[in-house]
């Protein structure tokens, strides 16, 4: 409950900041808090696509890396591709559902993989974004991770 209040006072805390016009093609890396995993540090790297500006539209791909265990140290890495829906506007900061699929694998283990949440994206200056976001991420793989609840921020670099 402690991860749900965090992500939600980052996320508003961003809220009060000045939007503006979608960019077209966003790039953007960033660290998450995964409380469900050990350790409990995640990884994302994402690109994104606008593909209709007047609905706020935009195609992406992902790339998570989940650990899954400290000894021996595992890693679940997800490959996905999908659509972010801006849903709302708060005060100019679109607000994004992100839903992609793709494929999932650790080690010598692969399946497929899904995830789904919220995301607001910022400008913080020129052309960096700030992207707080919430997923929840499903894996296939045994020996995965499983069902996980990421939280996180995302800086990218917009064009």
């Amino acid at each position: 409950m402690r991860y749900l209040r965090l992500a939600t006072m980052i996320l508003l805390g961003c809220l009060m900041a000045f939007g503006e016009t979608l960019p077209t093609n966003i790039y953007a890396g960033g660290v998450s808090l995964n409380p469900g995993a050990s350790p409990k540090i995640a990884g994302t790297g994402l690109y994104a696509r606008l593909v209709s500006d007047g609905s706020g539209t935009y195609l992406f791909s992902a790339v998570d890396a989940l650990p899954t265990s400290v000894q021996p140290f595992a890693v679940t890495t997800q490959f996905s591709a999908g659509v972010a829906q801006r849903v709302l506007t708060i005060n100019n900061i679109p607000i994004f559902v992100p839903t992609s699929a793709g494929v999932s694998y650790n080690g010598e283990n692969t399946g497929w993989a899904w995830t789904t949440g919220a995301m607001a994206v910022t400008r913080i200056k020129d052309k960096w974004r700030l992207m707080p976001h919430i997923r929840a991420v499903k894996s296939s793989v045994s020996n995965g991770s499983g069902y996980q609840v990421i939280i996180g921020v995302l800086i990218g670099w917009a064009e």
